[in-house]
């Protein structure tokens, strides 16, 4: 990052914006690690079942955002930057899976026949809309739009637990669903301040209250229903959901 690039991003901006010691960018930097510990988790269990531990649409939109968050986008906070390189090598490791078990997974045949392309042009796509969401809505450090990457994360773990209880639970983790409630919910009050100080000139922060609310109510649905599937299956039965259910045609087995 230059110091002109630096200069721009910083000017007439709250210096508490950017203290990596104000008590709410600490309890982001907490939310920030718990996200690391959620990925570490759904990583485990991924290779433990042989299968990606978030939906699909999720890793390609979270790749992209890394990608341009550790590389491209200006970053004015080191610590910062750490973070956020950290999230994108340990990201590589989950499109890995992705790409390793991903198509055998598939129950939709064309979604199996024409995976790859799929993976690349959603990714490339949800690159290229995040930043231009980025440069038109100078949305700072692009926090705005990883929320809104969040949300549909969020929203798809839970179509994403109903599918993978008919594959054995495969890349469900209680500890990661959990992980990533603590970790947004950490973020969601430290981006609150940030934007609010570092962006002056919005007229409100609605539609980031929308978001984090959003996230926070959903993941909680998503942690419980993959908590209770979890204590069903460990004493020997299934849940009432799938108790009511017709049997599923078996998937493909991963090579």
């Amino acid at each position: 990052m230059t110091s002109a690039e630096l200069n721009a991003l910083t000017a007439g901006v709250d210096p508490r914006a950017f203290d990596p010691f104000s008590w709410f960018n600490i309890v982001g930097e907490i939310g920030c690690v718990f996200w690391i510990i959620a990925y570490v988790f759904a990583i485990r269990q991924g290779f433990k079942d042989r299968a990606y531990g978030l939906p699909l649409i999720a890793i390609c939109l979270n790749f992209a955002w890394e990608f341009l968050a550790s590389w491209v986008i200006p970053n004015p906070v080191p610590l910062w930057l750490a973070f956020d390189r950290i999230w994108f090598f340990v990201d590589v490791v989950i499109v890995y899976q992705l790409l390793r078990y991903g198509a055998s997974l598939q129950r939709i045949p064309e979604v199996r026949n024409y995976f790859y392309p799929i993976v690349v042009v959603t990714t490339v796509l949800g690159g290229i809309g995040l930043y231009t969401f980025y440069l038109q809505y100078r949305d700072i450090l692009a926090l705005v739009g990883a929320f809104m990457i969040n949300l549909v994360m969020s929203v798809t773990f839970v179509f994403f637990f109903f599918e993978r209880r008919h594959q054995g639970g495969r890349g469900l983790s209680v500890p990661a669903a959990w992980c990533k409630l603590v970790g947004t919910l950490g973020t969601s009050i430290e981006c609150h301040y940030v934007i609010g100080l570092a962006e002056p000139w919005l007229p409100s922060l609605s539609f980031l209250h929308f978001l984090s609310a959003s996230i926070f109510l959903v993941d909680l649905v998503y942690a419980v229903l993959v908590t209770r599937w979890a204590s069903a299956r460990a004493a020997g039965g299934q849940t009432p959901l799938e108790q009511q259910e017709e049997p599923r045609v078996p998937m493909l087995e991963a090579a």
